[in-house]
């Protein structure tokens, strides 16, 4: 009974990630296992950018070093977290591991967004 009720549980949390990962929408932060081009694996903050394939996201990532000018936007998560709006990827859903709680605050979402438009040329 132990191991049914732990397949059970198991069975449950894999259905919960699955849910999280689907329902993942812009504006969040996740903490996200991704390759940069020529780059080691990274286990770290991303903020999610785009939404509309239900498959990938578009993702900032993040970073506690300090903020570099001029693109790079400083939120409080956990920890004081640079969003490096000039650094963009596509990653699978499958790649979030977790959601972050902390959210930016409405200031700190407009210039996250501000700063992406302008590297963007928009």
């Amino acid at each position: 009974m132990n191991l049914e009720s732990s397949s059970v549980r198991n069975r449950r949390k894999l259905n919960e990630l699955r849910d999280m990962r689907q329902n993942a929408k812009h504006g969040d932060f996740y903490f996200a296992v991704y390759t940069a081009i020529n780059q080691p694996e990274r286990n770290a903050p991303v903020f999610i950018v785009g939404d509309d394939d239900r498959g990938d996201v578009v993702v900032c990532s993040c970073t506690k070093s300090p903020p570099r000018p001029p693109y790079d936007i400083k939120v409080q998560l956990k920890l004081p977290t640079s969003v490096r709006t000039s650094k963009l990827y596509t990653i699978s859903r499958e790649q979030l591991q977790f959601k972050i709680p902390q959210t930016a605050s409405v200031q700190e979402y407009k210039d996250i967004m501000l700063q992406l438009s302008k590297f963007l040329h928009m």
